[in-house]
């Protein structure tokens, strides 16, 4: 059993936030309609110590199921997730 419950963003938050509705609607079509030129563009906002070359490796295929999100590049999480921001 289920019990969805809806909690409202504060207006304040709403007119922090990065992306309104809009801006979301136009971003996930963008990604369902190109998804290499989307995922292409999000790559570029990550620092990256070795540059990808490929932006995505997937195989359904039962003996070798993976998917690899710019697999060969490199990169540090602290940098991107802290230090970018300090």
């Amino acid at each position: 059993m289920s019990d969805d419950q809806l909690f409202p963003v504060p207006g304040d938050w709403a007119a922090r936030a990065h992306a309104d509705q809009t801006t979301y609607q136009q971003m996930y079509r963008a990604s369902v309609e190109d998804p290499e030129g989307f995922w292409a563009e999000q790559g570029k906002r990550i620092d990256w110590i070795k540059p990808y070359t490929e932006i995505r490796d997937v195989s359904y295929d039962a003996a070798d199921l993976h998917i690899r999100w710019y697999y060969d590049g490199t990169l540090n999480a602290s940098v991107n997730c802290i230090d970018r921001h300090l």
